[in-house]
């Protein structure tokens, strides 16, 4: 979801920066439901606490409908090859438009020296290690603090 946020929100419509963006994903990664929280940060700040509440339902309606129909035929047709070969084609997919907002917002995030160590540090404790990400998180903003 989150390129597509950052398309409609950033790009689209300029409701946010990309800095803004940023923001919304990191205060949501540090707290339980990160969708939910970033949702109701992107709500917020286009229309106060009514938009933080409708973002908030509108992010989950639509997948709580398609996922009860989905399951509702899921067990009868998980071994056909076409769902099969339907759910590869979808992993591809997801795996590019997270490519795709990495490049964005990284461009917006790298400005200087200390902030590519502290993304590529981040990225290599997590992709190397058992280390749970929101220790990653906390210790990325504390060395934040610190550089900046």
């Amino acid at each position: 979801m989150l390129p597509m946020l950052q398309e409609e929100f950033v790009q689209k419509y300029h409701w946010l920066t990309n800095q803004e963006f940023l923001d919304a994903i990191a205060l949501g990664q540090i707290t339980p439901g990160p969708l939910t929280v970033m949702n109701a940060f992107i709500g917020y700040k286009v229309s106060g606490l009514v938009g933080a509440i409708l973002a908030m339902i509108s992010s989950y309606l639509p997948s709580i409908i398609i996922v009860t129909l989905f399951a509702k035929f899921y067990y009868a047709y998980k071994d056909s090859p076409f769902v099969d070969s339907s759910f590869k084609g979808i992993k591809a997919a997801v795996i590019g438009l997270l490519a795709a907002v990495v490049i964005t917002l990284g461009r917006e995030s790298a400005v200087d020296i200390s902030t590519i160590l502290i993304i590529v540090g981040s990225f290599g404790i997590i992709a190397f290690s058992r280390l749970d990400p929101t220790f990653v998180i906390i210790g990325a903003g504390v060395a934040g603090m610190l550089f900046f």
